[in-house]
């Protein structure tokens, strides 16, 4: 499987809500790094491998519904990926809604997610966090 399809994947079992299911392809020791400083938001910075990346995500999902999930661009690049996200998300503590624009950055080897850099809107994100 291309790496483009196993991001895709990821996307789809993300958007459906199953969040383990989108970890089904990452490395045990994948590093899914997000790009903020510290202050503007408790997820920010580096989770060291499927567990500490499972349990980021679902931080996030007890933060946050997320309404609505579209990769709006995905780039193949081999076994590194690229692509644009959309989320349409509330904030579940004030019921605030909003969209949120990612770039995440992908690297696939040997059929396994082993790396995901994610960059966002940082200035939205200080003011919903």
């Amino acid at each position: 499987m291309r790496a483009v399809e196993i991001v895709s994947n990821l996307y789809q079992a993300y958007a459906d809500r199953d969040i383990e299911g989108a970890l089904s392809r990452c490395a045990e020791d994948v590093v899914f790094r997000w790009i903020a400083d510290p202050r503007q938001s408790r997820h920010a910075g580096t989770a060291h491998g499927k567990q500490e990346f499972l349990a980021r995500l679902l931080a996030l999902d007890d933060d946050f519904e997320y309404r609505h999930f579209v990769p709006v661009e995905l780039i193949d690049g081999g076994d590194k990926g690229a692509a644009q996200v959309e989320i349409h998300m509330t904030r579940r503590a004030t019921g605030e809604e909003f969209i949120m624009r990612t770039a995440n950055f992908w690297t696939v080897r040997d059929g396994e997610i082993i790396e995901m850099v994610e960059y966002y809107d940082t200035a939205l994100a200080a003011s919903v966090f």
